[in-house]
């Protein structure tokens, strides 16, 4: 292990200020009295935090983006993480083009294919979900496919998975088994980097969510929407207020997942 110096730490430290001062600028305008001209706020206020907090929109878009957040982190994993162990393992010619197909999503305008969705699931086909969080939930899968393979695909490619099978069968194990308590806890890595990018891919979405729910279920980004052209300060406590949600939540994701067993 290589020698670590003071300067190695001014070079991490000076890279995470840099990380941080676009968020600390954000946070000091939503609570500055008056900033103009000055390095620092001339005075402070919590007027505009306590706005924001009492103001029923605010909580409801709260309350409707983490449903929609939970739910697409609970149902796209159960989707997209079993078929790509499975053509992983056991199908490689459909592996390689699970590969372009998880990347197709980000080849289309994001408006093109929230038009998809509305005719998929505007009663067309016998599926009425427009103006749900369903069709939100839905319609990240494809989306969120590619946050998850690319992770775990770098873990499933670093293990020597025929030998580990070979083993497991010869003691008498089942594949069900061997992928439980073998390959899963292997590519635990992998599964929280897709978890923690699920998270803030669904709920910092804002063409999908305009789009497919509107009004009908509006999101923090439906609400920072309605404030732009108002009041800066009250823009800025709602980004501090995302960026604090989204820390929580994805701290929260990581540890509950570090912690998980798979035994």
């Amino acid at each position: 292990m290589l020698e670590r110096s003071p300067k190695h730490w001014l070079w991490i430290g000076l890279v995470v200020f840099l990380q941080l001062l676009p968020i600390l600028a954000v946070a000091l305008n939503g609570i500055a009295t008056e900033w103009a001209g000055t390095v620092l706020p001339v005075g402070y206020t919590h007027t505009y935090i306590v706005q924001m907090w009492v103001d029923p929109r605010f909580l409801q878009a709260l309350h409707n983006s983490l449903i929609i957040a939970a739910g697409s982190i609970i149902i796209t994993p159960l989707v997209c993480v079993p078929a790509i162990l499975v053509a992983h393992c056991y199908f490689p010619v459909l592996d390689r083009w699970m590969a372009g197909l998880v990347i197709l999503p980000y080849a289309v305008p994001g408006i093109v294919l929230a038009l998809g969705l509305l005719r998929v699931y505007s009663g067309n086909y016998g599926l009425v979900l427009n103006g749900t969080p369903w069709v939100l939930i839905f319609g990240y899968i494809p989306l969120a496919a590619s946050l998850y393979y690319v992770p775990i695909k770098n873990n499933l490619r670093a293990l020597q998975l025929g030998e580990i099978f070979e083993a497991g069968r010869l003691v008498g194990a089942s594949d069900n088994a061997i992928l439980r308590r073998i390959i899963l806890p292997c590519i635990t890595q992998g599964l929280i980097v897709g978890l923690v990018m699920n998270f803030t891919l669904s709920i910092s979405d804002f063409v999908y969510a305009n789009l497919l729910v509107g009004g009908h279920f509006p999101t923090l980004q439906i609400f920072m929407g309605t404030l732009n052209g108002g009041s800066g300060r009250l823009i800025s406590v709602l980004i501090t207020a995302y960026f604090l949600v989204v820390f929580v939540a994805t701290s929260i994701v990581i540890w509950a997942t570090s912690r998980r067993s798979f035994a």
